[in-house]
């Protein structure tokens, strides 16, 4: 299950007492035998099979396995996997039966599968005290914290830097875009009908992506906006929560597409809408069918000279395609990265790491908002390198817990690429500066990092992370946008110092070469 570009779920479930059944050593190595068949079998029709001691068997027993069970048709008492939804949220789950009406297997082959996963779970996890010396100070980038319009607590929900205007795009929970160039400050104000979570800049045009409700819900509010000449008339309208898009004329005929990541909730797409000649109206095409789209690109990955479409999906089925283009706007999709469901896949960005020509994907994984908020080994930035012939296989892995957001970059200028990342989800008391950490790459060929965090007062809490070249020095900075609410539980005092900061910009400006100082 996973957080996801900017959605925060807040789900709450009964606790259920476990009871716990007594066998022989024979009669429980028959039924381990049997728990782990129907494990296999049942947990791996919809997505990656998750190990059972990737989770505690508290977080098991009394948050996943309720949800697992709901979504076979079987009903925990005292527990509504509907609870919350409105009468109309519930009638599009029921018509797209995400609930069952029969349950998929009996009860006893329920229990004999759930006490497997229990009885494989661990009762603990601990803090990998190995992280805790790995970082240095980081000075190749130096903080500083911007006021923006006052508005407080802080809830930057989008941002975007326009290099050819020199300008940087910022979206809020409270319905604004606020435009922002360095040196003098806010330089504009765009209203919008709800948080506006991406940016995309053509030309003179300037298209808004608005996710209608930051929070999960079936209702299809969202839409896409294009800003032009001071106007801001809606695009694509009633769209079911879009987080991510991307513009292109993918077949040559003058007219940009439009590739729409519309996350949704429990259920959700990837379209694309293309423009007709003959009206200017867009109409759609479901390229897949699928929740938790977050992510896509488009760029020729095959080198056929069409433009193919790269997308992440998150929730659930946490997977990578490439949508190939074959001829005028058809495709043919292909399942590159597949990732187990807890694994909280949040990003990815397309670069050559390995500078051999082609386009590998580096993919992150950290949510920790919805149903198993604990530290989590397996959450970290991953880079996946092309193998050509659409393979792609995973040659390194850097652990950070609820790592959220990367970029990738030459940041230092000595020809490789670097990492930067933020956490939503750290360890919120040892390892609270990982919530920014820099990623020096000091040996390509043997994927050899150097990591680096800052210590501040009030440490970096943001959804949002974006490079350019703010000061016009001639190298990359780093801006991410503050976002005050959390979606669990986090100590007191870093909860108050995050919701009373008076700044909503956080730039690190990389020291690499020196500007002109200018007054903010």
């Amino acid at each position: 299950m996973s957080f996801k570009a900017f959605i925060i779920a807040g789900l709450l479930f009964a606790v259920f007492s476990l009871s716990l059944i007594s066998f022989d050593t024979q009669h429980s190595h028959i039924a381990d035998d049997d728990g782990r068949a129907l494990f296999i079998k049942n947990c791996s029709a919809c997505h990656m099979l998750p190990d059972p001691a990737s989770l505690t068997k508290q977080i098991w027993h009394n948050h996943v396995l309720p949800v697992m069970a709901a979504r076979l048709g079987i009903i925990y008492p005292a527990y509504d996997p509907l609870r919350g939804l409105s009468a109309e949220e519930k009638k599009i789950v029921n018509n797209n039966y995400i609930i069952p009406d029969q349950p998929a297997m009996s009860d006893a082959d329920w229990k004999k599968l759930s006490d497997y996963i229990v009885s494989n779970a661990p009762d603990t996890v601990v803090i990998d005290e190995s992280r805790l010396t790995r970082n240095a100070p980081l000075k190749a980038f130096k903080r500083q914290d911007i006021v923006l319009d006052g508005q407080q607590p802080s809830l930057i929900t989008g941002l975007k830097y326009n290099n050819a205007k020199q300008t940087l795009w910022i979206g809020t929970l409270n319905n604004k875009v606020l435009r922002w160039k360095y040196g003098r400050g806010v330089t504009g104000t765009i209203n919008t009908s709800s948080p506006a979570v991406s940016f995309v800049f053509k030309n003179d045009t300037t298209y808004l992506t608005q996710i209608g409700k930051l929070y999960p819900t079936e209702l299809s509010t969202g839409l896409i906006s294009q800003y032009v000449n001071g106007t801001n008339p809606t695009l694509l309208p009633a769209l079911h929560r879009p987080v991510s898009i991307a513009v292109d004329d993918m077949n040559g005929d003058g007219l940009p597409e439009i590739v729409v990541c519309s996350f949704g909730n429990k259920t959700g797409q990837l379209s694309l809408f293309s423009k007709k000649k003959t009206n200017g109206n867009y109409s759609e095409k479901v390229l897949l069918k699928l929740p938790g789209a977050v992510k896509c690109y488009i760029r020729d990955m095959n080198g056929d000279g069409k433009k193919d479409i790269v997308a992440m999906f998150s929730q659930g089925d946490e997977s990578v395609y490439v949508f190939y283009q074959k001829d005028k706007l058809k495709f043919t999709s292909s399942r590159v990265l597949r990732f187990p469901p807890n694994y909280g896949t949040t990003d990815m960005v397309l670069t050559d790491f390995d500078r051999d020509g082609k386009t590998d994907i580096i993919t992150v994984h950290g949510d920790n908002a919805d149903y198993s908020n604990i530290l989590k080994p397996y959450h970290g930035i991953r880079i996946n390198i092309n193998n050509g012939n659409g393979k792609f296989s995973e040659k390194y892995f850097y652990p950070i817990y609820g790592v959220t957001r990367v970029l990738a970059d030459d940041f230092d200028k000595d020809g490789d690429t670097d990492l930067v990342a933020t956490a939503f989800f750290p360890e919120f008391t040892k390892l609270i500066d990982e919530s920014f950490i820099y990623l020096e790459n000091v040996d390509n060929k043997a994927f050899k990092f150097k990591s680096y965090t800052t210590k501040n007062a009030t440490p970096i809490k943001t959804l949002t992370l974006e490079k350019a070249d703010v000061d016009g020095d001639g190298d990359l900075d780093i801006i991410t946008g503050h976002f005050a609410q959390s979606p669990g539980a986090v100590p007191d005092s870093l909860d108050t110092k995050w919701r009373s900061a008076n700044y909503g910009l956080s730039i690190f400006y990389n020291q690499l070469y020196q500007p002109k100082k200018v007054k903010q």
